[in-house]
């Protein structure tokens, strides 16, 4: 397997990252994208990896590209060789994991990046290969603060957000928030008392450092 990894901190490559960091048994390679000057909408990545210019992408063996974070992820720990997996052990953990996944993307993860695409250096950036939401940062900001205020209440009691233990819930809010808040202090929300010791626990973990960084050539 390839994967498409990018030379930048950006929130899905991050993620992706997290999550081979933090699960055990996997064996691939690793090319570099230049992401910061935009190799992903050069022909050749358009052409060969991912028509919509996206990274990550994950080249399988027979050929086959997966794009989208979670389901890199899910395919990912599916093949692993050995480890703990990060959706769950069972039919139950599996889609406890992919409830809160789709509720930390929907809630907060989305309209943060969403608002983060609206602002003057992000839509400098991405010219014409996105349509900034500027009319909409307002409703942006609200929904996030929603989403933080709704998941501190959430993890009254809990150490992890989903099971229990690690799973990918904690990776992709985990990734998005340590990239994004080093842009957006707005929403470095400390008084949600309970979502600061969650934030600080994985800040903790040697993945949450080692995840801004491109990862090496080979995996495994």
């Amino acid at each position: 397997m390839i994967l498409y990894d990018a030379n930048a901190p950006g929130c899905n490559p991050v993620t992706v990252r997290h999550f081979i960091l933090e699960r055990e048994g996997l064996s691939l390679e690793v090319e570099h994208i230049d992401l910061a000057n935009l190799a992903n909408r050069e022909p050749n990545y358009l052409e060969n990896v991912n028509s919509r210019g996206e990274v990550p992408a994950l080249r399988l063996d027979n050929g086959t590209i997966i794009t989208e974070t979670t389901a890199i992820c899910a395919y990912l720990d599916e093949v692993a060789a050995s480890g703990t997996s990060l959706f769950g052990n069972t039919p139950e953990e599996r889609a406890e994991t992919n409830m809160w996944v789709r509720r930390v993307y929907l809630e907060i993860c989305s309209p943060l990046l969403t608002w983060w695409r609206g602002t003057e250096d992000a839509v400098q950036f991405y010219k014409s290969h996105r349509v900034p939401a500027t009319d909409a940062q307002e409703w942006m900001r609200g929904q996030t603060h929603k989403g933080l205020e709704r998941l501190n209440i959430d993890l009254e009691g809990r150490v992890f957000i989903a099971n229990g233990k690690l799973t990918m819930a904690d990776i992709l809010l985990n990734a998005f928030l340590i990239t994004l808040l080093r842009k957006i202090t707005w929403a470095d929300r400390e008084d949600l008392t309970n979502l600061m010791s969650w934030r600080n626990m994985m800040a903790s973990r040697p993945s949450s450092k080692a995840m801004l960084d491109p990862l090496p050539h080979k995996i495994g």
